[in-house]
């Protein structure tokens, strides 16, 4: 059947708008598929934390991005609102996606990561913040198709220049015992009229080791405007004479200047009161009676020996006296413990349990040491004894008391 020409014209002209419409579904669906995934943002959020105002005081971060297209990418620009001033993105200087400049060959694979450098430079008092967006582009595609990113969010805190201040400055120690401690001296860190993060205190300079950071109250505290914070120092020296270092106080405002705390001490190679070590001979065994079932099984005897009251002293000898625990068994039937001396070398530290017991090792009644007992629990005891008089062959008795309780009295044979 003929159409007239009015209703041919009408039909091409519905023809004609849907061709355009499915020709612009098309080109809609070639762009989405190009982008499928897009780029995603591993940091979508980077804090600088605070900076001295200044243009030398600088904190560099850099945002990571991941392409998760099908197509090699390109960085083709990037646009940042807000603290315009204070934030730089760059192309180079770690930069790692490459741009349209490095050739059409170069680019980040799908499934890819690459980095963008931000460096903050701050030249605002106080909290900034700004939004940096991305662009990325198929590589060597002409005219480009943007594939844009999220924001990215960037923070930061100017601040001014603070002082922090450590008293008692310099810290100095009396004269301390090898392999003894002193007690502990506390310092005090004040702070200024500004906020102020404490990242941690550090030892440094000759001897370090020397010296011991305890009951430390400002590592990872905020202090507030004109709060203050401490922490102990102990001075335990392993060599004679003076021994020196500081401790350095950290923190999290780039470009702050953090204060440093000198330490010195004398170290006194004589025995704690000055006398001759007598010590033990080098081989000794000895041998113990448990009379009571509430007895240790195991004793750990360590002697400090010493000889008569003098200015001055060689070191004394420490020996471990170890005991094997007896059977049920063993006990009935009248045995004795078998207990081995041995010397030890270099540094003795004791950790002190819980419980704490006076013990005295004497004959009648001449005390030959006294010192103090921490028990080890199902172990037993570990007994630090500073030796009054030469421990040589023959009966002694052990008496542990602790608090205001009953005395407990072991046999002890030295032969």
């Amino acid at each position: 059947m003929a159409r007239s020409p009015h209703l041919r014209a009408q039909a091409s002209r519905k023809l004609a708008s849907a061709t355009i419409l499915t020709f612009a579904a098309m080109l809609i669906t070639a762009s989405a598929a190009s982008a499928a995934g897009g780029v995603t943002v591993l940091t979508p959020s980077l804090n600088f934390g605070r900076a001295v105002l200044g243009s030398t005081n600088t904190v560099t971060k850099q945002v990571t991005l991941q392409n998760g297209t099908s197509s090699t990418l390109q960085l083709n620009s990037m646009q940042l609102t807000g603290a315009v001033s204070d934030f730089v993105p760059s192309f180079s200087n770690g930069t790692t996606c490459p741009t349209p400049e490095a050739g059409a060959s170069a680019g980040v694979a799908p499934g890819a990561s690459c980095t963008v450098t931000v460096t903050y430079t701050p030249s605002t008092l106080g909290p900034v913040s700004a939004q940096l967006n991305m662009t990325f582009c198929a590589a060597g595609e002409t005219p480009c198709t943007p594939i844009t990113t999220s924001d990215v969010s960037l923070a930061a805190d100017g601040v001014n220049a603070e002082t922090l201040t450590l008293s008692p400055t310099p810290l100095t120690f009396t004269a301390t015992s090898l392999d003894t401690s002193s007690a502990s001296q506390t310092v005090t860190l004040t702070n200024g009229p500004e906020e102020m993060s404490i990242t941690g205190l550090s030892l440094g300079g000759a001897a370090p080791g020397d010296f011991v950071i305890g009951r430390d109250g400002c590592s990872g505290t905020d202090l507030a405007p004109g709060a203050s914070c401490t922490f102990g120092v102990t001075f335990a020296p392993s060599q004679a004479g003076e021994r020196d270092a500081t401790v350095t106080v950290s923190g999290a405002t780039v470009g702050n200047t953090y204060p440093t705390l000198a330490l010195s001490g004398l170290g006194d190679g004589s025995n704690p009161d000055g006398t001759t070590g007598a010590g033990l001979p080098p081989t000794t065994t000895t041998t113990t009676t448990t009379p009571t079932t509430t007895t240790p099984t195991t004793t750990a005897v360590t002697l400090i020996p010493s000889g008569q009251p003098g200015a001055t002293g060689s070191p004394g000898q420490v020996w471990l006296v170890t005991c094997k625990p007896l059977t049920s068994a063993q006990r009935r039937n009248g045995k004795t413990q078998q207990c081995t001396a041995k010397r030890v070398v270099g540094s003795v530290t004791f950790t002190a349990g819980a419980a704490k017991t006076r013990a005295t090792i004497s004959r009648g009644r001449v005390v030959y040491g006294t010192g103090s007992a921490t028990s080890r629990g199902a172990r037993g005891w570990q007994l630090v004894i500073n030796a009054r008089r030469a421990l040589r062959s023959g009966m002694y008795t052990l008496t542990l008391r602790t608090g205001r309780g009953p005395a407990r009295r072991v046999s002890l044979t030295l032969t």
